[in-house]
């Protein structure tokens, strides 16, 4: 304030042709803004010291947020998790979209329940995380479904192995019959397995084709059949 009224009275005191006309306009009016601003300053100091200052009024406090609601099929979640098909894959029953239907329902029951799962925690659709935690969960899913996804591809594969190999018997054998790999037949007494699909070879005596499965009794009461 004072360095400004010292550079006003410096630059009046100059001659005419010599004052800075623009320097004199701003400098009074910088005076003039602070010393308004001083008395303010200095008013309120004095209703202070009397006891009439004003009451501070507090800033109204901001709404709480309203966060959005977990959008949860309360019927799915109490109906509980949906038994896999007890069906077999390919078979007559496996019709329609059966399995499709149970995976649908399924996906709709653990949306529900993860859901419910963060709503008793207090969370709220609305929180936001980091994408980070986000992307190490879906990577852990996806290894996790390409995990069992190829445990089952060798279930399946062994489950197809066992039925290729079922036991499949076709009486006595008969010379005219043709006979299939796995097929197993009776002769004189003993159970044998057909190694080499064909017609004509006498199970038994070293006959390439042909081995023994079970061998029979001992009293040979079967060794004409």
């Amino acid at each position: 304030m004072a360095d400004k009224k010292a550079a006003l009275d410096a630059d009046t005191r100059l001659h005419a042709l010599d004052q800075n006309g623009d320097l004199q306009k701003r400098l009074g009016s910088e005076i003039s803004t602070v010393a308004g601003l001083i008395d303010q300053l200095r008013d309120k100091r004095f209703k202070i010291e009397i006891g009439e200052a004003e009451a501070v009024v507090a800033p109204k406090s901001s709404a709480a947020k309203q966060h959005r609601q977990w959008d949860i099929d309360e019927k799915v979640l109490k109906a509980g998790p949906p038994a896999y098909p007890n069906i077999v894959r390919g078979s007559h029953a496996d019709a329609d979209e059966v399995f499709s239907e149970a995976l649908a329902a399924t996906a709709a029951y653990c949306k529900a329940a993860v859901f419910n799962h963060f709503r008793k925690h207090g969370c709220h659709p609305d929180q936001l995380v980091e994408l980070e935690h986000v992307v190490s969960h879906t990577g852990e899913m996806h290894a996790l479904l390409r995990w069992f996804s190829g445990r089952c591809g060798a279930l399946e594969s062994r489950v197809k192995e066992l039925e290729e190999r079922s036991f499949d018997y076709k009486g006595v054998w008969k010379a005219d019959e043709r006979y299939k790999r796995g097929h197993f037949v009776t002769h004189s007494g003993s159970l044998w397995h057909c190694e080499v699909a064909g017609s004509g070879i006498v199970p038994g005596n070293g006959a390439a084709g042909w081995r023994l499965a079970v061998k029979r009794g001992e009293n040979g009461k079967d060794a004409s059949r």
